[in-house]
C-alpha cells in the first residue's frame, strides 16, 4: 500500500477517528510536542507508563515507548482503514473498556490474561507486525 492510498482512505472512510487524532495532534504541537513518523502514521510521545492509543493515522504513546507498542498502535491504523466509520463501535470502545477494566483488576492483584488475548488487540498486533517495515 502506498502512503497516498493510506492517507486517502484514512481521510475518507476512516475520517471520524482522524478528526479526533488531528485535533489532539494540533493541541500537542501548539504545546511544543513534536510529531514523529512511524510507517505512514504520525505519532506523539507523552506521559509515562500508560501504553498508547490510536486515532486513525495518528497515535499517541508513552515516552520512550517500545517498538512493540508503536507497531501495535500502527496496526490499529490499518484496522481503521478496513473498518472505517465502524472502528469505534467494533474496536475503540471495546478496547477502551477492556483497558480500564484490566487496570482495575490489576490494582486488585488479579491474574490477567495476555493483552493480545482479546481479538481486536491480537489483530492490531498482527497488522502492525505485517505492515511496519522499520
Amino acid at each position: 500500500m502506498s502512503k497516498s492510498l493510506y492517507w486517502f482512505i484514512q481521510l475518507s472512510w476512516g475520517l471520524p477517528l482522524n478528526v479526533i487524532g488531528g485535533i489532539i495532534a494540533f493541541v500537542l504541537i501548539c504545546k511544543g510536542n513534536k510529531p514523529r513518523k512511524f510507517g505512514y502514521a504520525i505519532y506523539f510521545e507523552m506521559g509515562e507508563n500508560w501504553g498508547g492509543v490510536n486515532f486513525g493515522g495518528f497515535f499517541f504513546v508513552q515516552k520512550n515507548a517500545s517498538t512493540q507498542i508503536k507497531r501495535h498502535e500502527y496496526g490499529h491504523s490499518f484496522q481503521n482503514l478496513m473498518l472505517g466509520i465502524f472502528m469505534p463501535l467494533f474496536v475503540n470502545i471495546p478496547s477502551a473498556i477492556r483497558y480500564h477494566y484490566r487496570n482495575y483488576k490489576k490494582a486488585q492483584g488479579h491474574y490477567l490474561q495476555p493483552y493480545d488475548h482479546f481479538w481486536c488487540e491480537r489483530w492490531a498486533t498482527k497488522l502492525g507486525d505485517k505492515y511496519y517495515k522499520g
